[in-house]
């Protein structure tokens, strides 16, 4: 974990900050369930750097990721809908 880096991308108001583990190579994006963060991916980031750039961000209410003046329910209304 000596090369990874984190930070923070602001996106339609909204602070979501990341983990990851660099380079030039295909990202690949792990998304953490509820009561967790983008940490708990760390054991598979390890095994998976070699090949990609493994980005791990926090969901919303999740350490460092904050949304002014929104909860979980309404910062879903901020998504584009699924098709």
């Amino acid at each position: 974990m000596t090369d990874w880096t984190t930070g923070i991308c602001e996106a339609n108001g909204i602070n979501v900050h990341y983990v990851r583990t660099g380079g030039d190579k295909p990202p690949v994006v792990l998304l953490h369930g509820l009561m967790l963060n983008g940490a708990c991916w760390t054991h598979l980031a390890r095994a998976l750097e070699k090949d990609y750039d493994v980005i791990m961000p926090d969901m919303l209410e999740a350490t460092d990721t904050l949304a002014p003046q929104t909860t979980m329910a309404t910062a879903m209304t901020i998504l584009p809908p699924m098709s």
